[in-house]
């Protein structure tokens, strides 16, 4: 993809965030870094905070709610625990384990952070990003992943959860 074509598909998925109230569309953005000096993949995904708190009340507890001013342990945990089953990052053939930093909120997404320790130098990573597939359909997960100062960009959906992205 040409640098027109990337930074016209950027605004269009800034776009898609600078707004707040209903949507009706139903996407999630995951920021991936792999940071050689502390041998870890750092990672920041953002996602609408209603779509966040249904699906959690679908799937762990009907009375969880994602508040800003709460920082619920319960809710952690499930957050943790929905993402280790959703989002793989796969390096040297091994799914490598996600740890849930902390979450803040920002209009109407939640932005979650994690962290992967550990990683050994790697020239592939394979990305399953299955976020919010279990109850929107029409569910889109952007997934940017950024080595050595190179970006590589995935969107995965339902149908194709999975995809491999090589660096040189």
């Amino acid at each position: 993809m040409n640098n027109l074509k990337k930074l016209i598909f950027l605004f269009l998925i800034c776009s898609c965030f600078s707004f707040s109230g209903a949507h009706k569309f139903y996407l999630s953005v995951t920021n991936a870094e792999y940071v050689e000096e502390s041998s870890s993949v750092q990672l920041i995904t953002r996602l609408f905070v209603d779509d966040f708190q249904k699906l959690l009340q679908t799937r762990y507890d009907s009375r969880v709610e994602l508040l800003r001013d709460q920082d619920l342990a319960e809710n952690n945990s499930y957050i943790e625990k929905y993402f280790r089953k959703k989002l793989k990052i796969n390096i040297h053939n091994q799914d490598l384990q996600l740890n849930f930093i902390g979450k803040r909120y920002e209009d109407d997404l939640i932005i979650c952070y994690f962290e992967i320790e550990n990683v050994r130098a790697f020239s592939s990573v394979k990305i399953t990003n299955l976020l919010l597939t279990d109850l929107f359909e029409d569910q889109k997960n952007l997934v940017h992943f950024e080595k050595d100062g190179e970006t590589e960009s995935l969107l995965l959906v339902k149908d194709k959860p999975t995809d491999l992205i090589e660096f040189d």
